[in-house]
């Protein structure tokens, strides 16, 4: 069997010399050459005689894929053609396929079909040897030589001339030579013609899927890190009592012992006494009052809160009756008991921020998804590269340790770090790929159609990992044309209207039908005066 064959897809305006160069480029093997049927580089002996040229230089086996017309004139170049890539992939090294007889059986043309080309016999010159025969020009129209069959000369009879030896002039073989093309030229002007073009029937073909497998696709590890701010939503209390230092006055000639705890208040705000303390006995003056005796002594708000925070001398109110009235004397005395020289202050009543489970939690969520996000950007697929991620590592966090708890906290962060990888192919080396496997599909293509190379579209689709490869899924969608028998065609409408002979075709695509000269009512059964053309799908209006 060939070694496996290089596939190379031309484009219609592509020229013999680009097509050398990609041959010459290609792997080793076999080139198969897949031309559509309006490629410069194949419309034409000449161009595929240099491409022949250059193949055997490099000692390289090269076939050609294409239409009726492709195949005829590779053929006379001396190169493999055949019909499908299929077949032209599984050709053995051996003989070429053989050349398709070149004559004037039905005319192919390619190309646009505004030009008048009913053929004639001044196409191909009389008695002309082969090296002389009309070459196909690069241009988008071929018409066959017709081979002109002389009959077998006869003998003649001598005859006897006198002496003399009387001739007949050479000027007058020329006249007769003339007339007789002259004649041959007339006769083929008058005779019927008929031009029939045809633009095959096209169907969608698809969408047939596949799944490509990438088995060495691009390995990319990276590794993600981010941090969070611990954000605090617990509360504790804040409760203090105010404190201050009162006076305490004695208006009697006897100490009076004030023991701890002793109620004190101002309004309805009560201060405790924090120590015992004797107050010292009162004093006799010269104006017949008495000097109260004094001492202070500190004391705490009963209950915590800012309300306990009152001025100076507002505390002014023994509440324990029998300390009030030692102090007093006398239960008609006014004067005051008690009194704080300065406002008492510190008294509170507030709550604080701590750190609860539900704020550690909320920091590690916050961080897995700015790692996910950064994973994900980092794997998305771009408008060349076909990409998948691998399932990352678990993220290792840090900075959990005896945060539950901590009160007051500010910018306390957690931080986290996360490693991915990611498989990665070429999107062009994918839609290559499903185009290859769709060509060498032999149930994609409906039978007694022919693919249209230039119509292939590969749709690419999910990517999946499976195990160290990628699987990609694609759908491929294309046209194919009608296949177009020659043969088929003439037997068809020879001898019917134009028409009736349309009618007759009409399942091979859009058809027309033109007879020649004017006087003509039906399709002429000689073969070489029906000129057959077939152009680029769906080119005529139906």
């Amino acid at each position: 069997m060939s070694e496996a064959a290089t596939v190379i897809y031309l484009e219609a305006d592509d020229e013999v010399t680009s097509v050398i160069r990609r041959v010459r480029a290609a792997d080793p093997g076999p080139v198969v050459i897949v031309a559509p049927g309006r490629s410069r580089a194949t419309s034409s002996v000449v161009a595929l005689r240099l491409l022949g040229r250059a193949a055997d230089a490099d000692e390289r086996e090269v076939r050609v894929v294409g239409d009726a017309l492709t195949r005829s004139l590779a053929a006379e170049a001396g190169i493999s053609a055949y019909s499908t890539l299929d077949e032209a992939r599984r050709a053995a090294d051996g003989p070429s396929p053989a050349a398709e007889p070149h004559q004037a059986e039905i005319h192919v043309v390619r190309g646009s079909v505004t030009e008048d080309t009913a053929p004639t016999i001044a196409a191909a010159p009389l008695a002309a040897p082969p090296a002389a025969a009309p070459r196909p020009s690069d241009e988008d129209e071929l018409t066959r030589p017709v081979p002109v069959v002389r009959p077998a000369p006869t003998r003649e009879r001598p005859i006897r001339r006198s002496s003399a030896g009387r001739r007949l002039p050479l000027a007058a073989f020329g006249v007769v030579a003339a007339l007789l093309i002259a004649a041959l030229v007339a006769g083929a002007t008058l005779l019927p013609a008929a031009t029939v073009t045809i633009a095959p029937r096209t169907d969608d073909v698809g969408p047939v899927p596949y799944s490509v497998a990438i088995d060495d696709p691009e390995r990319i590890p990276g590794t993600a890190t981010a941090t969070a701010e611990v954000v605090a939503t617990g509360t504790y209390a804040i409760q203090e009592s105010a404190s201050g230092v009162v006076v305490l006055f004695n208006w009697t000639f006897f100490p009076v012992n004030v023991p701890a705890g002793t109620f004190v208040a101002a309004g309805e705000q009560a201060f405790a006494t924090q120590a015992d303390v004797t107050v010292p006995r009162g004093r006799l003056t010269g104006q017949g009052t008495i000097a109260a005796g004094d001492a202070e002594v500190a004391v705490v708000a009963a209950a915590p809160g800012p309300a306990a925070n009152v001025a100076a001398e507002a505390i002014n109110v023994v509440v324990d009756e029998g300390v009030d009235d030692r102090l007093g004397g006398v239960p008609e005395n006014p004067q005051p008991r008690v009194l704080n020289p300065e406002p008492t202050a510190g008294g509170i009543d507030t709550t604080g921020t701590e750190i609860v489970q539900a704020d550690v939690d909320a920091a590690v969520d916050a961080v897995r998804t700015d790692l996910a996000a950064q994973i994900a950007d980092a794997t998305t697929e771009d408008g060349g590269r076909i990409a998948v991620s691998a399932e990352p590592a678990e993220p290792v966090i840090e900075g959990l340790d005896e945060l539950v708890g901590t009160r007051d906290p500010e910018g306390i962060e957690i931080s986290g770090t996360q490693t991915w990888e990611v498989f990665a192919a070429d999107s062009e080396t994918v839609i290559e790929r499903g185009t290859e496997m769709f060509l060498a599909d032999a149930s994609a293509v409906p039978n007694g159609t022919e693919l249209l190379a230039d119509t292939i579209n590969v749709v690419v689709g999910e990517a999946s990992l499976q195990g160290g490869a990628l699987s990609v899924d694609v759908t491929v969608t294309a046209r194919a044309a009608s296949a177009v028998d020659q043969e088929e065609v003439r037997r068809r409408i020879v001898g019917r209207s134009a028409d009736e002979a349309e009618a007759a075709i009409a399942d091979l695509g859009n058809a027309s039908v033109e007879l020649w000269p004017g006087w003509v009512t039906t399709v002429p059964g000689l073969a070489w005066r029906v000129d057959l053309r077939i152009v680029d799908p769906e080119a005529l209006a139906p």
